[in-house]
């Protein structure tokens, strides 16, 4: 039995205020000592474990969490079954392991085998050390209510900390809670699925494409719409290989177990793969969440982004029956030295292609259409939900398939690899200006970003000189390789006529007519030209040149210099992690060698791209 309290900074902010050590400075300073309490906190703004993190570093004795309707309930709209929003007793689970490595928590950087050495529970360091328990709106809103006239108003810290609720919100303390957590800890195993097309011409190249098929409760949504899509690929590849076709570089198919609780299945497989992932992967597909409405959105690395806005210009939108691309860059369209395009989200946290970016370095991609989704992680996450407000006529699942279709068949079949990493130029220039800022505003010599601008000069000059070959070996090649693109995945008449790559709408039960020819030609081997080899590796390979084997100091299992889920916000991105750290830590000489560090493997990745 404890006190109840709420605390301010772990609540939604708008703009994101996330929870830190500062905050919980503040809210002491504001006489709020959640010592020894149970603390309410909002869902929204940060990774719900990072709230976890913040009270236990505070103090708390336990932590209940909600969805406030504000954020995805009746506040937004109409709720379920009425609407797509999160009715009151709608419980948000999700797991609250502390983001220092992903992956099994006992296993941190070695796969999760059956008799891997594993630390104590007591002492892995992502789990927590406080009981934890997600709870409704309905269920939370007495709380509030005994809360009220109790320690600070809401309207006296912050206007956006008040929720949505039609009550007033106060930080408490007040009253006595029993908190009653029966949690079963168990060493399990878990199954990925796993499928392999071996290419023929560089087989030893390959391309891997992956969804979580485990779910909280129903997933319709999170993973089924994405699991949909990887299990719609795979078996329409099948129905190919049978009938003659062969990807030029290997393919692998996956379905993640285990990712609800921590990314599981993905993370233990790549580090139980690592060095022949090393070796061969170009490039990771994610899907997760796939569709929820008809707004379609990209993360990716910035050097396979142009190969995502290529794909949207050959799709088109189920509603509007104009280009993805259209619709995309009228709504996300930002401004870059080579035109208006539609933005490329810096890839974060929270899905399967976390270990393949931020612990070895391999590009990656991941690929969902959004909506009104009110019900995430909860009961009513399901097919009926999906039918009547996700996507009623399934099109968009369609669409989503037919893009992913045409960012995997390149990937797989061109003879130059569809990578360019002049777009990384562009947003490493502005974080570089970020961390000038940061550097500013923490009083430390704003000349130290100087350092990181200089290695950009240096990859900037590699990247276009790459490009400028890479051009020039797709124009010898691009007779061929159209005609390889077109046998396989159809002409623009059959995408016109709303084919997908991998489905066409009421045809036959193989999904393959009018896609594959009956007879389908044999596409020649690629050519043993030592040129196309070795720009192929450069571009392939070249994200490898981001990592730095010594990672994040506190948080080494994140080797990615340039992205890793921020230390106290978890799923959005931060850039040059290392760089804002130190910064946030008041080091100034830390901060002086971290840039120095970071600078110099800029510095190794134009290296690699030149080489």
């Amino acid at each position: 039995m404890a006190e109840a309290a709420v605390v301010l900074d772990l609540a939604h902010r708008i703009p994101p205020r996330p929870p830190s050590p500062a905050g919980l400075a503040a809210n002491a300073a504001r006489g709020i000592d959640v010592r020894g309490k149970i603390v309410l906190v909002r869902y929204g703004s940060a990774f719900r474990g990072l709230k976890v993190r913040a009270a236990e570093l505070a103090g708390a004795a336990a932590v209940l969490i909600y969805s406030d309707p504000a954020e995805d309930g009746f506040v937004r709209g109409p709720v379920y079954p009425d609407g797509p929003w999160r009715p009151p007793l709608a419980v948000q689970r999700g797991t609250i392991h502390y983001p220092f490595y992903e992956g099994d928590p006992l296993t941190p950087f070695v796969a999760a085998t059956e008799n891997a050495t594993r630390l104590p529970q007591s002492e892995a360091p992502s789990l927590p050390k406080i009981p934890a328990l997600p709870i409704s709106y309905g269920e939370a809103k007495p709380f509030l209510a005994a809360l009220k006239g109790h320690g600070v108003a809401a309207h006296n810290i912050a206007n956006d900390w008040q929720g949505g609720l039609d009550i007033e919100y106060w930080t408490g303390p007040a009253g006595k809670a029993h908190l009653f957590i029966d949690n079963e800890f168990a060493v399990k195993p878990i199954w990925n699925t796993m499928a392999v097309i071996e290419g023929t011409s560089e087989p030893d190249r390959a391309i891997v494409i992956g969804s979580h098929r485990d779910a909280w409760v129903y997933g319709a949504l999170d993973p089924s719409s994405s699991a949909a899509v990887v299990i719609e690929i795979g078996r329409v590849l099948g129905k190919m290989h049978k009938r003659g076709w062969r990807p030029d570089r290997t393919i692998v198919i996956a379905t993640w177990d285990g990712e609800e609780y921590g990314l599981l299945g993905s993370t233990e497989w790549v580090e139980d793969h690592v060095e022949i992932l090393n070796k061969t992967a170009v490039a990771y597909i994610n899907l997760d969440g796939g569709v929820s409405g008809p707004n379609f959105e990209a993360s990716a690395s910035p050097s396979l982004a142009n190969l995502v806005r290529k794909a949207t210009k050959e799709v088109k939108d189920p509603q509007t029956g104009r280009r993805v691309y259209k619709r995309w860059n009228r709504r996300a369209g930002v401004d870059t030295p080579e035109g208006r395009v539609p933005r490329v989200q810096p890839l974060g946290f929270g899905s399967d292609y976390v270990a393949f970016l931020q612990h070895v370095g391999i590009a990656s991609i991941d690929l969902h259409f959004t909506g009104d989704y009110g019900v995430y992680h909860s009961n009513y996450d399901s097919f009926n939900w999906m039918a009547k407000f996700g996507d009623p006529t399934w099109k968009y699942h369609e669409a989503l398939t037919l893009i992913v279709g045409r960012v995997l068949l390149p990937l797989a079949h061109d003879r130059v690899l569809p990578i360019d990493f002049v777009p990384y130029v562009h947003e490493l220039r502005t974080y570089a200006k970020d961390v000038a800022a940061a550097l500013g505003g923490a009083s430390m010599p704003v000349e130290w970003a100087g350092r990181l601008d200089a290695s950009i000069d240096v990859f900037e000059k590699a990247a276009r000189k790459l490009r400028k070959e890479a051009d020039q070996l797709r124009r010898d090649d691009a007779d061929e390789d159209d005609a390889v693109v077109d046998a396989v995945v159809g002409s623009g008449d059959g995408i016109d006529a709303g084919v997908s790559v991998l489905t066409v709408q009421g045809g036959s039960d193989d999904g393959l007519a009018g896609i594959v020819p009956q007879q389908h030609p044999k596409h020649p081997k690629h050519p043993k030209h030592p040129k196309h080899r070795a720009d192929n590796n450069k571009l392939g390979f070249g994200e490898r040149g981001f990592i730095d084997m010594a990672g994040i100091p506190g948080r080494e299992w994140y080797r990615h210099v340039v992205y890793a889920p921020g230390e106290w916000s978890g799923y959005g991105a931060e850039m040059f992690p290392a760089i804002h750290e130190a910064i946030r830590r008041g080091d100034s000489a830390g901060t002086n060698k971290i840039i120095a560090s970071v600078a110099a493997t800029l510095r190794c990745a134009a290296g690699m791209l030149a080489a």
